[in-house]
């Protein structure tokens, strides 16, 4: 026995099925409807059961898949009762947007990595700018020191001037 899980979106199905009749021919197939809302329900239990969510989130989380997936399956019939065009919803369809398990994983991650990014830097800016006010201090105690020895550098130039003088006259003699 063999048993072929097939998807039967769009023309795909339909091509399968002219290359290989005797899929139809000669074997049984066992068509499955859509799922009720406790199976959906527990799908999304199983496939939400490792995301770190509170009860409340994951609740609410397994809700909405629910009824994504059942809104979607009404709005494709209403597609179809107005442009007879068909958008199949199927049961695959509910578990690949569990995919977005994984997307959610990454952008945690790399959210994650920016917030300590931006921590790491604000903590250096926080470092810096205190840095900046000790200096600031210093500078501001050391600024009548600074006063007193500009006094004394203009009070030595007064004398080298006197003295340059003076030696000037005697090279003159």
């Amino acid at each position: 026995h063999i048993v072929l899980a097939i998807v039967i979106t769009g023309d795909s199905f339909r091509n399968r099925l002219r290359k290989f009749p005797s899929l139809v021919n000669c074997c049984t197939i066992d068509w499955f409807q859509a799922w009720p809302e406790d199976a959906l329900e527990a799908v999304a239990s199983k496939f939400l059961e490792e995301v770190e969510l509170s009860d409340k989130e994951r609740d609410g989380c397994i809700y909405m898949c629910k009824m994504f997936h059942t809104s979607t399956e009404n709005l494709s019939e209403l597609y179809y009762s107005e442009l007879q065009r068909h958008n199949y919803v199927t049961p695959t369809s509910f578990g690949i947007d569990f995919n977005i398990q994984d997307s959610l994983e990454k952008k945690r991650r790399s959210v994650l990595k920016a917030k300590n990014r931006y921590e790491v830097g604000l903590q250096e800016l926080q470092n810096a700018a205190f840095a900046v006010a000790k200096m600031q201090e210093k500078l501001t105690s050391l600024q009548p020191t600074l006063v007193i020895a500009g006094q004394k550098v203009e009070e030595q130039m007064a004398i080298v001037q006197a003295e340059s003088a003076d030696v000037a006259e005697v090279e003159k003699l």
